[in-house]
């Protein structure tokens, strides 16, 4: 588990998640000043910031618990093979193989000074990528069984430089101006999909939130500091085709958003993501300009756009 460096504050990037503010230990927990308490060290050694049950992820959850159970007693690589392999084949390539984390060539990363943030870390490819080149990274994720794996499969190979954080990303623990890399990697598109302010359960536009989202990333960077984005294009050529959407139905991505969403108050369908009726589109992506028009809304400069061939 890591310790708290010095012994009254918890990791020097670390903060409250509601005002950004510096953390003290009070009655073996994180406090702010603000607003009491809001974290502690849980005794697997994860920063916990998220009390939620929420869930949703490429399997069902009594899978993903089979998964991380399976895990911590026989190693993470075998509880792939015997967990997932005969019903999931083709995710066990997502969850660890090493072209994952391919886009590391374009971020100018230094093993001594760089600290990272890989927000949505899933089951923790693009972390475990990451640590090797740099100072610290913060894994953040916010469902528990998930952020469970990435920690057991962490320890289990010896890694020492990452941090795993339950976290909402709405609601980010780390201090502004202090760190110098962000990885959103298949998680801006689900920005939109919940609303940690909604109103009597009206949730705010799609977009909003995904532009609060981004602002709230470029506070937490250092000046000079870099966001790697990984989504896909709204108008990729699998979604031509007829690939379902994130939420679970075809096309909705090509359609105008008003129509979209009214697409899917007719026809939704369970999301084999979130495992639940998702009856409003708001997982939005957008066009190769778009995400370039996106990000200087929300104040990054010098944004550069890659495609995959």
């Amino acid at each position: 588990m890591p310790e708290l460096a010095p012994s009254t504050h918890a990791l020097p990037e670390l903060a409250c998640p509601h005002c950004g503010g510096p953390l003290v230990v009070e009655n073996e927990a994180w406090a702010c000043r603000e607003h009491g308490e809001v974290g502690f060290w849980s005794a697997d050694g994860i920063a916990n910031f998220d009390h939620s049950d929420a869930y949703w992820g490429e399997i069902p959850r009594d899978q993903m618990r089979a998964v991380l159970d399976a895990a911590k007693q026989n190693g993470w690589r075998q509880a792939l093979e015997t967990e997932l392999r005969p019903s999931h084949p083709g995710l066990v390539d997502y969850v660890h193989h090493a072209t994952r984390g391919d886009w590391l060539v374009l971020l100018p990363l230094d093993r001594q000074r760089t600290v990272a943030v890989d927000i949505g870390a899933g089951w923790g490819a693009n972390s475990l990528a990451l640590a090797p080149h740099v100072k610290r990274v913060y894994s953040v994720e916010k469902m528990a069984e998930r952020v469970g794996f990435l920690t057991v499969r962490a320890q289990q190979d010896g890694v020492d430089n990452l941090v795993p954080v339950r976290a909402d990303l709405h609601g980010l623990p780390i201090a502004p101006g202090s760190v110098d890399v962000v990885v959103v990697n298949g998680v801006l598109e689900w920005a939109g999909l919940v609303d940690p302010e909604a109103d009597s359960g009206k949730r705010r536009d799609p977009k909003v939130l995904q532009e609060n989202f981004l602002r709230q990333i470029l506070r937490l960077l250092r000046p000079g500091g870099q966001i790697y984005v990984g989504i896909e294009n709204r108008f990729a050529r699998m979604f031509i085709q007829g690939t379902p959407d994130h939420q679970g139905l075809r096309f909705t991505s090509l359609m105008p958003r008003p129509v979209a969403r009214a697409y899917t108050a007719l026809r939704s369908i369970t999301s084999d993501r979130t495992h639940h009726v998702e009856r409003d589109y708001r997982t939005y992506t957008y066009s190769y300009g778009g995400y370039a028009r996106l990000l200087q809304s929300c104040g990054f400069t010098d944004v550069k756009r890659y495609a995959v061939m």
